[in-house]
């Protein structure tokens, strides 16, 4: 017998920012509280260069970027300053350090950036986004 049961595995983030730069920044920095308790220090960085069809797909190639440092380097991520971002590339720093389990605590097992519900759009105000993980 198969029964299908209704199951929360899905985080949605929203993020606003007047620039383009300022949500792929902010992106990256609710990318590490969701993974992440503890303080990250900027002791090393990665510099990343991505190129794709749209800022939407920018936002889950930088997201899937970040998941490979993180679980297949064991890097955490402090945050992410960046150089140049436009509606097909996207360039910067991301910066943090090794995992120490000592100082960071790992809050939730992200397995992806999904295209589910994804929005990258000029607002009111500048940018939104909102962005759904698979946990």
């Amino acid at each position: 017998m198969i029964r299908w049961m209704d199951h929360t595995a899905d985080v949605q983030l929203e993020i606003t920012g007047e620039r383009l730069e300022d949500i792929f920044s902010e992106f990256v920095r609710g990318m590490r509280d969701l993974l992440v308790s503890g303080n990250v220090q900027d002791k090393m960085t990665q510099e990343v260069v991505l190129q794709d069809e749209s800022p939407a797909d920018l936002l889950v190639a930088l997201g899937r970027r970040v998941l490979s440092f993180f679980y297949g380097s064991r890097w955490v991520p402090s945050r992410f300053d960046v150089q140049s971002a436009g509606l097909t590339h996207l360039e910067g720093s991301l910066w943090g350090e090794p995992w120490d389990p000592h100082r960071h605590v790992c809050l939730n097992e992200v397995k992806g950036v999904t295209y589910h519900a994804l929005v990258l759009e000029r607002a009111d105000q500048g940018w939104r986004a909102v962005v759904t993980f698979d946990v």
